[in-house]
């Protein structure tokens, strides 16, 4: 099977870390890829992955832009990708986007597509966008998939698709090693930092924690727009001794053997990768309560959910934590034998092998 990847993102985050383990899988069943990718997120790090798994890297100027027509948007996807589906003659289109509607005119090719969209859209798309969509997913065996039933849902309820056409595949982690036990009094958020994972409320969270107990420490690893103001504000608070901001690393993984707790105060999260590495890693997760971050903790058994606004009860929950020790590792143990049998690598793979089947007819 030859497949065509259109990567709409950047070379960080959920949807990066999607397409690794994408091309590991056609690498391990010998499915031939090809890369697309606009040139204004051209960064090594493709070129590096197509060193890795063999796979050619492609880069084309995308005329759409913030601010482009809605109605011309189709005919700037089209010109972005003509070529390669031309020449490379695919037997399947994947489209991997954090952008609601955006390649959406990929579903016109002439063979099947699997649209992978990582958010949720946040307001109702229009009768005739809907009805472009619509019709986008009805030719052939069309699919789009997405990465929590709470992703689906919004999907569903605001783009028009209809619910027999959206595949929910959860993002996955490696089932790792038995955690370290000798860990610090330390609170772990990994994620960009911007409006919509609430670092504004991170902080207060932090504050009323730090209030309590002031041998605690809060790490949010993760650049954005507000980290800026975050940093300005932990001063301000005289906190800057309790409070790290260490930026972006790809090396998270001591981060998380160090931590007693996962904090994620999300005011959005389709899903949440991070809350899975850290689940992976043995540690209990606090997180709110909005979209798909309830499927994945398990309220009470893997760790705690919260109202997003109830900054009172987040640190509450962790105080709780920080101070019983055999709950902690009693979560942890849930939250990694969860991982195992929901959000594995495997359970990842055998699902999207299974879409493939029936985008090909075969199932």
């Amino acid at each position: 099977m030859r497949i065509l990847i259109i990567h709409d993102s950047g070379a960080s985050g959920g949807p990066f870390r999607f397409l690794k383990r994408l091309l590991s899988i056609h690498r391990d069943n010998g499915l031939a890829s090809l890369l697309l990718i606009p040139d204004d997120v051209q960064e090594p790090a493709f070129y590096e992955l197509g060193i890795q798994y063999a796979v050619p890297v492609i880069s084309r100027s995308n005329r759409n832009q913030p601010g482009t027509l809605s109605l011309l948007t189709p005919f700037g996807d089209l010109l972005f990708s003509w070529r390669e589906v031309l020449n490379w003659q695919p037997d399947l289109i994947i489209v991997s986007t954090t952008n609601p509607g955006r390649m959406s005119a990929i579903f016109y090719f002439p063979c099947p597509v699997l649209y992978v969209l990582h958010s949720a859209p946040d307001q109702r798309f229009s009768f005739w966008a809907q009805a472009y969509l619509r019709l986008g997913t009805s030719w052939r065996r069309n699919m789009v998939m997405t990465v929590s039933s709470a992703a689906a849902h919004m999907i569903e309820s605001y783009m028009g698709i209809p619910g027999e056409k959206i595949r929910v595949v959860h993002n996955s982690s490696p089932v790792l090693p038995r955690p370290v036990v000798d860990r610090r009094p330390l609170i772990l958020t990994v994620g960009h930092m911007e409006e919509y994972k609430n670092p504004v409320g991170w902080l207060e969270v932090a504050e009323l924690v730090i209030r309590q107990r002031p041998d605690v420490g809060f790490v949010w690893l993760g650049e954005g727009k507000l980290r800026a103001q975050i940093r300005e504000d932990v001063a301000c608070r005289g906190m800057a001794g309790q409070v790290n901001l260490p930026g972006y690393t790809e090396e998270t993984a001591s981060w998380y053997d160090q931590a007693q707790i996962y904090f994620q105060p999300s005011l959005k999260e389709s899903h949440g990768i991070a809350v899975l590495e850290a689940m992976a890693h043995g540690l209990p997760c606090i997180v709110s309560d909005r979209e798909g971050l309830p499927e994945s903790v398990i309220n009470g058994k893997t760790g705690f959910v919260c109202p997003v606004e109830n900054s009172a009860m987040f640190a509450s929950c962790i105080l709780r934590l920080l101070d019983e020790s055999s709950l902690r590792q009693q979560m942890g143990a849930e939250g990694r034998l969860r991982i195992f049998e929901c959000f594995s690598v495997e359970v990842q793979e055998k699902k999207i092998l299974s879409l493939y089947d029936y985008l090909q007819g075969q199932a």
